[in-house]
Order: C-alpha cells, then structure tokens, then sequence
C-alpha cells in the first residue's frame, strides 16, 4: 500500500510539472512576457516551436525573437560586440521571416548593417547577408 501511495503521488507531481511546463493557448502570452522579463529567450522560442503554429503563436514567436535580438543588441551580457551584432542579426532575421513587415526588425537590421559598413575590417557572416538578400532585406 505504502508503494501504491508513492507511485502514485510520484505520478501526480510529474503530471503537475509538465502542465506548467506547456501553457495553455490563451495563456501563452502570459507565459512568453514572463519568460521575456526574465531574458530566458531561448526557453520562451523553444516552448512556441514545440507548440501548433497558430496566429497567437506566431505573434508570440515574432515578439520573443524580436525581443531577444534587441536584448542582444542592447545588452548581451558579456560577449563580444561582434557576437552580439551577429546573433542579434539572426534573431531579426527570424523576425522578418514570420512578419516581412516588422519595422522594427527591419530598423535594427538596417542600424547594424550600418555600423559594419564603418568598419572595413569587419564582414557580417555570409550566412546573415544570404538570408537578408534572400528575403529582400535591403540594407
């Protein structure tokens, strides 16, 4: 009996967690700006991916990557500006992928490319100018 019991509260706590884990659809907002706040992007990106794409979740997959990027941009913790300019680029480029027409994306991207065209010795990663050329992205 004494087993009986630990199974199945071992049960109930593992159900318990894993709704936490999963928001509910019209919680997800909720969920993102909290993850947000935090600066846990990659958690809140990997939660929307493992999640049915519906318009909320795209909207919410749009706003966690633009956040990110701005979070890189601006901030960063403590990598290198470059790296932090080349991730940043990537997040946007996700951005302009679910929305083609996020100014704000679209702003960033421009203000970073400008800034390694003041630089001669410093190139953006082919990956990024592929992907920018490919959606049009003109900078």
């Amino acid at each position: 009996m004494r087993y009986l019991i630990i199974t199945f509260m071992a049960l109930v706590m593992t159900a318990c967690s894993s709704q936490e884990q999963t928001p509910k659809p019209e919680n997800v907002g909720k969920r993102v700006d909290q993850l947000i706040e935090q600066n846990n992007y990659d958690e809140a990106i990997s939660m929307l991916n493992d999640m049915e794409k519906s318009p909320e979740v795209k909207l919410q997959l749009e706003k966690a990557h633009l956040n990110y990027g701005i979070y890189l941009e601006y901030e960063g913790g403590d990598r290198s500006m470059r790296d932090r300019m080349t991730d940043a680029l990537r997040q946007y480029i996700e951005v302009l992928r679910l929305n083609p027409n996020n100014q704000k994306a679209h702003a960033e991207v421009q203000q970073i490319m400008g800034i390694y065209k003041t630089m001669p010795d410093k190139n953006v990663p082919d990956d990024i100018v592929n992907a920018l050329d490919e959606m049009g992205v003109k900078y």
